[in-house]
């Protein structure tokens, strides 16, 4: 089964790979969001992209392939609806928030990240989601501020 479902990812990666460089860009990345029917933004597409190129190999390859395309199926799932939406990003703050203090940490948010969605961030893009989101500048990012934060992408 895992051995199928490497095949698949792979295949998939090289559908994209339109100029067969071994890596995803930008423009490419835009029609995996398309081809997926979720409403694509410049916003998003360079949101992940960004996130991978803040990683040491600079460039989204095969290996960074199969967790971007499972978080655009969360994200596709997510917005067929709403309100399961609304409980899951609430349910996903709470696994990530490990102290149970109601706010995220960069530490919590760069361990979430990579638990629950399978990204690895660098210390550099979670300062950089902590700033964005944390719209009352405390350091952390509460859960109003984390739904904000998800749901801007869009």
């Amino acid at each position: 089964m895992a051995i199928k479902m490497a095949e698949n990812i792979q295949a998939l990666f090289e559908k994209y790979d339109e100029n067969k460089d071994g890596s995803i860009s930008a423009q490419e990345l835009l029609n995996v969001v398309r081809d997926m029917g979720l409403p694509w933004t410049n916003k998003l597409v360079h949101a992940m992209i960004r996130e991978r190129q803040l990683n040491a190999d600079k460039k989204m390859d095969l290996y960074d392939f199969p967790g971007v395309v499972n978080a655009l199926k969360g994200i596709k799932k997510s917005l067929n609806n709403p309100r399961e939406s609304q409980e899951a990003m609430v349910a996903t703050f709470n696994r990530i928030d490990k102290n149970g203090d109601g706010f995220l940490s960069s530490d919590e948010l760069r361990e979430g990240m990579s638990s629950i969605v399978g990204m690895e961030l660098s210390s550099e893009a979670v300062d950089e989601l902590v700033r964005v989101a944390d719209n009352n500048m405390d350091g952390q990012v509460s859960i109003d501020e984390f739904v904000r934060m998800v749901t801007s992408f869009f």
